[in-house]
């Protein structure tokens, strides 16, 4: 006689049901929720030391061109007379940053300067068209997002600026200085030599350059090879938000506000505030080579106090700023 066949039945475990699914991903939400934060705050610190470093690289480059000449590098130089001599290395458009490229590793784009050509004229036939238009990445914050465009298709941008001490930052065409064309001057400015003897403040108590945001469009502020974009000054504290007084090509936005106060290069009547995308402040080199973390919450009256070389009739500056 034949056995009956037997069957085993293999218990099955059905799928997850509805709610335990809902279950899951709302775990995983508050999981990514709590992480993300964090995540945050770690690529901010890890932007923030970088870009403290690129600002400690500009002031070494200060310093470097200060041992080479015995002073700093001059903001701007012009000789007046609305350029009537001409164009020459004593007498252009460009900027600081034209002048301290050697110090920055970029001597093969310094050589291709042209000093007897307008830097102020881009684009043109000569190769500061070149020069212009390159963007150097030692001078780009990696906490500002702003799209590295160029203003009037020709002027790279960059996110740090000279201290040009209180302003209005004025022209002037007849025996132009840097203590005619500003109100209280920094440690650069038109035609400056100042030298460590000319920073009776201290170099420790005197910033030297500090961050700004980059602009868009044909904005001229923060561009690097023409004066009316690395420059700013101590009139308002750090990410204040009076709107800066420049050109009438500029193009506001809710963080980097600005007023079109002038039409032309001849009529120049600038006031720009250091500003950046950290959060509560921004990084700034000291002329003794010191970066520092500068709060916008601190008190106005020592941010003006910081910004000049020569101390103010009761000006006191606290150790602890």
């Amino acid at each position: 006689m034949s056995r009956p066949k037997t069957f085993s039945v293999t218990p099955t475990r059905g799928g997850f049901t509805l709610i335990e699914l809902l279950v899951v991903i709302a775990i995983i939400a508050i999981l990514i929720g709590l992480l993300l934060p964090a995540v945050q705050k770690i690529r901010e610190a890890a932007n923030r030391m970088k870009c403290s470093n690129n600002l400690k690289q500009v002031g070494l480059a200060f310093h470097n061109y200060h041992n080479d000449n015995g002073y700093f590098t001059p903001g701007y130089l012009y000789a007046g007379n609305y350029f009537s001599g001409g164009f020459n290395a004593t007498s252009n458009e460009f900027t600081w940053i034209t002048l301290i490229l050697p110090y920055l590793e970029q001597d093969n784009l310094y050589k291709l300067v042209v000093f007897n050509s307008n830097m102020g004229a881009l684009p043109d036939s000569t190769t500061n068209t070149t020069v212009g238009k390159t963007v150097i990445p030692t001078l780009i914050c990696p906490s500002d997002p702003t799209a590295l465009d160029l203003s009037l298709g020709a002027y790279a941008r960059g996110n740090y600026a000279a201290n040009f001490g209180i302003g209005p930052f004025v022209m002037i065409h007849t025996n132009p200085s840097a203590t005619n064309s500003i109100t209280s001057p920094g440690p650069v400015g038109m035609n400056s030599q100042w030298g460590f003897a000319a920073v009776t403040d201290g170099a420790s108590n005197t910033a030297l350059s500090s961050e700004i945001l980059r602009s868009t469009g044909n904005d001229l502020r923060s561009v690097l090879h023409y004066v009316e974009g690395p420059l700013y000054m101590h009139n308002y504290s750090p990410n204040d938000m009076t709107p800066d007084a420049v050109r009438s090509l500029c193009v506001s936005s809710p963080a980097n506000p600005c007023t079109g106060v002038f039409p032309d290069w001849s009529t120049r009547n600038i006031i720009m505030t250091s500003r950046s995308r950290h959060t509560g402040g921004v990084n700034t080199v000291f002329c003794d080579g010191s970066v520092r973390f500068m709060k916008s919450t601190m008190n106005v009256a020592t941010w003006r106090a910081l910004g000049t070389i020569q101390q103010a009739a009761g000006e006191i500056i606290p150790t602890n700023f």
